[in-house]
């Protein structure tokens, strides 16, 4: 099956050649096909994409990505390797890196010998 990958305009001028035009999604993001993903690092088309901050699109869904309708379109952002800020689909929606860890609360205790532990 042929793919497109999403990708940000600021990942896909560095990807692609100087004179290549893009194509453009509705909100403002690339369409790229898969041989012009070959010089991202990784070992299969999901893992460059992955790594260049795409989304693998498949071959019918690219149009509705272009003419906008789709009904949700797939994330893509600009990591930190091609100068963004990574991806920020998690911070400062309650479920980021800004909520306090309260895992420690909910950890089992171990610090007690079986001995010590009462059925209460």
């Amino acid at each position: 099956m042929r793919y497109y990958v999403k990708v940000t305009k600021e990942v896909a001028e560095v990807i692609t050649k100087a004179g290549v035009p893009l194509t453009m999604t509705h909100d403002g993001n690339c369409l790229l096909y898969q041989s012009e993903m070959n010089d991202v690092p990784g070992v299969n088309l999901s893992a460059r994409a992955a790594y260049a901050g795409g989304a693998l699109i498949e071959e019918y869904s690219a149009l509705a990505e272009i003419d906008g309708s789709v009904a949700t379109p797939a994330y893509c952002y600009t990591p930190v390797e091609y100068g963004g800020d990574g991806d920020t689909r998690n911070k400062d929606n309650g479920f980021g890196a800004d909520m306090p860890d309260v895992s420690s609360e909910s950890e089992v205790s171990t610090d007690k010998k079986e001995s010590e532990v009462t059925n209460e």
